[in-house]
């Protein structure tokens, strides 16, 4: 079992007004925050699979950085998986009430099963 977790990067809209300096200092600042979201994650899906692995699954910690639903479908594809498996947020505009964007366009386009979670 592979446990993801997929980080959106923190990105740094153009800019060609701000002096290059500053800039600099945002991309700078941008980086950092990336590195932190990165490292939460990681000390996430770790616990989680140490919590698969306590109940006797083998279990491995993944953490993939883009776009949600592409790194989710490419890792099922990386992974050979039989199954996805979602959590549900229920955020986003009212047409996503129930389910989250990423989980309802994966029960569309993953090539797999797709179990969604509350």
């Amino acid at each position: 079992m592979t446990v993801v977790r997929v980080v959106e990067p923190v990105r740094v809209p153009s800019m060609p007004l701000v002096p290059g300096a500053m800039r600099a200092q945002i991309a700078g600042q941008a980086d950092a925050a990336n590195r932190s979201l990165v490292a939460a994650a990681r000390r996430q899906v770790e616990a989680s699979a140490a919590t698969l692995a306590q109940a006797g699954w083998r279990a491995r910690a993944v953490v993939r950085s883009g776009v949600p639903l592409a790194e989710l479908l490419a890792a099922v594809r990386a992974e050979r998986a039989d199954v996805l498996v979602l959590g549900a947020r229920g955020a986003g505009a009212v047409t996503h009430f129930l389910l989250g964007s990423v989980a309802e366009a994966a029960l569309k386009h993953a090539p797999v099963e797709v179990l969604i979670v509350k």
